[in-house]
């Protein structure tokens, strides 16, 4: 079996037992976060640790799923004082695993987090994982990295005396794919500690619902409401037809070209509606009834999903190369209706100061949206009941029996794009027309902490992360798929 570690590399022979006793310290704390996550809103039963150890992480999964522990006799012993209620196996990893019923499988999350650099013939075990990986919903599987934990000259044998290999990311995914995954959708790096935060562990995640498949196709409609984004809009609605989204926009009486610019692509055929809401000019923003004109809009429209989409935003799929379409009908064939996004604000530097379109190409640095609406941000539903946007300020749209997919699409937001524009929109089209809203509901507070154009200077490259998307979409997966980790 190629494991696919480098030529010379020296496994260690006769490694000791890892007592998994509680200590100072919670290792790899977001794999058991992600496990929750995904495992509440799969609406799974099982939760299977795969050398579960002293258990310490399971107890907070325990209250909400029946686990599933199989480890060692000495694991096991542990196990039982943490969770006493959880069936609990003893089975030796180095032969695999042991039976596990169909009907289990086909309703449970499975972990093996920190146990295949245990094993002497860690081929076995990973070949039974990718069995699982075609059958449960969802599967998590970490391990350190060998280059971040030891060093690229690192040859073996493993520094700690319980592991007998380590890989670094291409050899573990590529022993993942050799071993029989279909594929490894979701896969980069995450903290090893909760108190050192290295990112020094590989964390990889497959399942059924994890691997993307080809899906009868819908009808996806994104409708926007926009207000003076002249020099964004059109890059906006280019994104969405090249996604395969159909595009319905309202105007809000914009005074900067928005509205001619949307007529002449409606003409061109890229836009499939456009109409000015409301039927005359307001000095007030309305957000809630722009909210409320798509709730009622999208339900006459003959779309199989419906995006609220903002002219300053461009949607992003968690597949890389897979279209907003394509992924949503994935979505759709497994009986989700509703689709939740991870956001992130880029922002223009205070050396470039001139940033032009493209934003998505000249806008290259960005930080992770955390105010408290980001975390909220269901904007793409199943078209098949009239939704509530307005009462949640457009970050959720709110139905009856309402089943979000677990993984975060990527939401990338172009609010500010250069100093002139900035300033145009906070104090000429902003920040004037939002005092009614503030006051009744509280909403538009993204803008309260500047108090004059001489305070707009863009952003420190220091205090911004640079975008590259291969490199974002692992060094970031469980922040990206889950936005765990980013209030931390």
């Amino acid at each position: 079996m190629n494991h696919f570690l480098p030529f010379g590399y020296v496994a260690r022979t006769e490694q000791v037992l890892y007592n998994d006793t509680p200590g100072n310290f919670i290792y790899q704390p977001y794999v058991y976060e992600l496990a929750l996550h995904l495992a509440k809103g799969s609406n799974i039963k099982w939760i299977i640790d795969i050398g579960c150890g002293s258990a310490g992480k399971l107890a907070p999964l325990a209250k909400h799923f029946s686990i599933i522990g199989i480890d060692s006799k000495v694991g096991i012993e542990m196990a039982r004082q943490t969770i006493p209620e959880a069936e609990l196996l003893v089975h030796d990893l180095e032969s695999g695993l042991p039976y596990l019923t169909e009907e289990i499988l086909n309703n449970a999350l499975v972990i093996c987090s920190d146990v295949i650099e245990h094993l002497k013939n860690p081929e076995v075990l990973m070949g039974n994982l990718a069995e699982l990986s075609r059958k449960v919903p969802f599967l998590i599987i970490s391990t350190p990295d060998r280059d971040r934990a030891r060093g690229w000259l690192d040859n073996g044998p493993p520094a700690n005396t319980a592991h007998v290999m380590e890989w670094n990311g291409t050899e573990f995914v590529r022993f993942m794919h050799d071993a029989g995954f279909d594929a490894v959708p979701f896969h980069g790096h995450t903290i090893n500690t909760d108190f050192h935060r290295s990112k020094s562990t590989l964390i990889a995640v497959a399942g059924r619902h994890a691997q993307l498949k080809k899906s009868p196709p819908k009808k996806v409609a994104a409708i926007i409401h926009s207000y003076n984004e002249a020099d964004i809009l059109p890059e906006v609605v280019q994104h969405l037809i090249e996604q395969g989204i159909e595009v319905h926009c309202f105007d809000n009486w914009s005074t900067d070209g928005s509205w001619e610019i949307i007529q002449e692509m409606m003409i061109k055929g890229e836009v499939n509606h456009c109409e000015r809401f409301p039927i005359e000019p307001c000095e007030n923003y309305e957000w809630h009834e722009q909210l409320s004109k798509t709730s009622e809009y999208a339900m006459t429209l003959d779309a199989d999903w419906i995006m609220h989409y903002d002219a300053d935003e461009i949607r992003v799929s968690p597949w890389q190369g897979v279209t907003l379409c394509d992924a949503i009908a994935y979505v759709d064939s497994l009986g989700y209706n509703a689709i939740d996004f991870t956001v992130l604000d880029f922002r223009f530097i205070e050396t470039g100061l001139n940033t032009t379109t493209p934003y998505q190409q000249n806008l290259s640095h960005f930080e992770f949206g955390r105010r408290p609406g980001h975390f909220m941000q269901i904007k793409c539903w199943k078209n098949i009941q009239k939704v509530d946007l307005a009462d949640t300020g457009g970050h959720s749209a709110s139905f009856d029996n309402r089943k979000v997919y677990p993984i975060k699409f990527l939401l990338k937001h172009y609010p500010l794009r250069n100093k002139t524009q900035a300033v145009s929109k906070i104090f000429n089209y902003r920040l004037p027309r939002f005092t009614k809203e503030k006051l009744k509901y509280g909403w538009h507070s993204q803008y309260d902490c500047y108090e004059s154009s001489k305070e707009i200077r863009g952003w420190k490259h220091s205090d911004l992360l640079p975008w590259h998307a291969v490199h974002f979409s692992t060094e970031y997966v469980v922040e990206r798929i889950s936005g765990i980790g980013l209030v931390d």
